[in-house]
């Protein structure tokens, strides 16, 4: 399956250079036509589909390194949450969700409806759901009704709650179009190769993503989010999880994963740093070390040394605050090479790339850690960039029911669902062994691990008095999300566990970031999008209160 995916991805980025200007492919072109003047109904829907598929894929990738970023699955680079991510930070990603993502599927889809192309259109309205939900989770109020009128330049912000709404209208649309009779079937399908089933559990399984987030401000919502439970129509398996495969060159364009492009160079790890916290809960919260460790991390040394010139903070004093919620500083106790920075350490960046920890063989296709301990020297190396964009994984889903069952309304045993999660994210983290044809198999850890690791979180669980249970669901849900930080962010905000994250660096960073600003090339250009005043600003689905809720800054 991967070699075949690999083979339609070559063949989407090849087809989007065609779909730039919505393709000039048309079955009856008059010779006196001007080619450049063609008929938008002159379009290949594929064609655009396949774009809009491959620029989603992106999107998710981009949207969930700031997740992973603020929720401590990797190094935020700032000390002040309200400076961390300024008004010009998304204004690429913000332009790529709407003109190349959604704007795409806009073109497609009449052109699809007009030749009776179901299926085009289902993918589509998939699709542009999950783009329209990101986007009000990191913004709030967004354009939405307005966003692509000829007329109207200066689109209206329409509420969060309402964005929902229209994502829920959407899914449900898509679902019936994937039952419906077709004309065709799209060329390429890079998430489900046209089985039409996986996508109705899918669009089913968006709904639960909309109900588990919006659970403190619709009292139906899990009522809603039990029905579905209750049809058994949504991403039960990892056989149906939905994610992009990347391929393994580095022509261009580049199908490698982005995050092995980053860190497989001739000089290192060009960009980035593995979070201390996350690594320090896989290696040493438990009586064994997580065994998806050497899968998510590829050390380039054996060791973190005290040194002022490429850790200055090895010889600091630990953080008073630090001390406050008893979490490593700088250096992780039984380090053994893995080499990050805490959450907000934005220092001046020393020669050490031949020297921290990269991403490893899970998801970014990268190395998988066997004690090789020898810096990245290549870019051919591991998996050579054949890694995963995962967007919702069966593993989530558990974790969402999950925390569904310690909620009012709730049902279900949390605590074995957790261990589910647990299990099929370890399990789908060790199939990726066969990716690298280079990895030592005798540094795969045993099974037996995966048995230990799973009392021990049963022991933690169980000791957590009842209403900080969710504290430990959390914790894990975290660790599974590696490669995709947008249901973290969303969970901290949502739930305000784990409790024990690691505080940023700087004492007081100012209040946790609820939402980000807008774009500044949005709010520069477009006078009905005002730039918020902070980062506190909350989205609809958030009714927490603004201090004393997120403790762990």
């Amino acid at each position: 399956m991967m070699n075949k995916n690999i083979s339609k991805i070559w063949l989407v980025l090849l087809l989007v250079i065609s779909t730039v200007y919505y393709s000039c492919e048309t079955t009856d072109l008059n010779m006196t036509q001007n080619p450049n003047e063609l008929p938008l109904n002159a379009a290949n829907p594929s064609l655009i589909l396949s774009g809009a598929q491959l620029n989603f894929a992106r999107m998710v990738h981009d949207y969930g390194v700031t997740g992973s970023e603020v929720a401590r699955i990797r190094n935020m680079f700032g000390r002040n949450y309200n400076n961390a991510y300024g008004a010009a930070y998304f204004d690429t990603s913000w332009e790529f969700a709407y003109r190349d993502v959604i704007k795409n599927i806009r073109v497609m889809t009449p052109i699809a409806e007009d030749k009776g192309l179901r299926r085009h259109v289902g993918m589509g309205q998939v699709l542009e759901a999950y783009t329209i939900v990101t986007l009000v989770d990191f913004f709030g109020d967004i354009p939405y009704t307005e966003a692509f009128s000829e007329t109207k330049l200066n689109p209206k912000l329409d509420t969060g709650a309402s964005v929902y709404s229209a994502a829920i209208v959407l899914l449900d649309k898509s679902i019936a179009n994937f039952t419906a009779a077709t004309t065709g079937q799209p060329t390429v399908d890079l998430y489900y190769s046209g089985n039409w089933e996986k996508w109705i559990r899918l669009a089913n399984t968006i709904k639960l993503k909309i109900y588990i987030q919006t659970r403190l401000v619709d009292p139906t919502a899990i009522a809603k989010f039990n029905t579905i439970i209750a049809s058994g129509n949504y991403i039960t398996s990892s056989a149906d999880d939905f994610q992009f495969q990347w391929g393994t060159s580095n022509a261009n364009p580049d199908s490698r994963h982005p995050e092995y492009v980053n860190n497989y160079t001739p000089s290192g790890v060009e960009s980035g740093y593995q979070s201390n916290w996350l690594m320090d809960q896989m290696i040493n919260k438990k009586s064994v070390i997580d065994p998806r460790t050497r899968f998510y991390f590829y050390r380039q040394v054996n060791d973190v040394p005290v040194n002022e010139q490429d850790i200055r903070c090895s010889i600091e004093p630990i953080p008073p605050h630090y001390v406050t919620f008893g979490t490593t500083f700088c250096r992780i106790n039984n380090n053994n090479g893995y080499w990050g920075r805490d959450h907000g350490n934005n220092e001046n960046i020393p020669n050490d790339r031949a020297k921290r920890t990269a991403s490893g063989l899970y998801p970014a296709g990268g190395r998988f850690d066997g004690n090789n301990f020898v810096g990245i020297a290549s870019d051919v190396l591991g998996a050579k960039g054949a890694g995963i964009t995962p967007v919702i994984l069966a593993s989530s889903v558990d974790f969402w029911r999950a925390e569904a069952a310690l909620s009012p309304g709730g049902s279900g045993d949390a605590r074995m669902l957790t261990m589910n999660g647990i299990q099929k994210s370890i399990a789908k983290v060790r199939s990726f062994i066969s990716r690298d044809p280079s990895a030592n198999l005798s540094f795969v850890p045993a099974l037996s691990v995966d048995a230990t690791y799973l009392s021990n979180v049963g022991t933690q669980y169980d000791a957590e008095p009842a209403g900080a249970k969710l504290n430990v669901v959390m914790r894990e849900f975290y660790i599974s999300l590696y490669g995709q930080g947008i249901d973290a962010f969303n969970a901290y905000r949502r739930t305000g566990f784990p409790k024990d994250l690691q505080p940023n660096l700087e004492p007081n960073p100012g209040g946790f970031m609820r939402s980000f600003y807008y774009p500044a090339s949005e709010s520069g250009a477009n006078s009905n999008v005002p730039q918020k005043p902070n980062v506190l600003t909350r989205v609809f689905w958030d009714t927490n209160p603004l201090s004393g809720f997120l403790t762990s800054n």
